[in-house]
């Protein structure tokens, strides 16, 4: 068997995976604030930029769920090649 074609498939399988995980792909639920034309008072405008922070914190907590989703997916791929490339060497070898 040539490695390098497994590995290939390997590679070609995880995107294809990863293509059909694309169309399904989450969404965040933040809410965005939306500025008043004018602001009438400081009570107004305290309440805006906490709506703003909210908003940023919402879409950051969302952002590093996706990233630790990436780091998860990634390790279990290098996993995955690396149980493959072992079997190869020391089983079929």
């Amino acid at each position: 068997m040539n490695i390098l074609k497994i590995l290939i498939g390997l590679a070609l399988s995880a995107l294809a995976i990863n293509s059909l995980a694309d169309n399904y792909a989450p969404s965040h639920y933040c809410t965005k604030p939306y500025k008043p034309y004018e602001f009438t008072s400081q009570d107004e405008i305290d309440s805006f930029l906490s709506d703003v922070e909210r908003y940023r914190s919402c879409i950051e907590e969302f952002v590093s769920e996706q990233e630790d989703a990436i780091r998860k997916h990634q390790n279990a791929i290098e996993t995955t090649i690396d149980e493959w490339n072992s079997y190869v060497k020391w089983e079929l070898n």
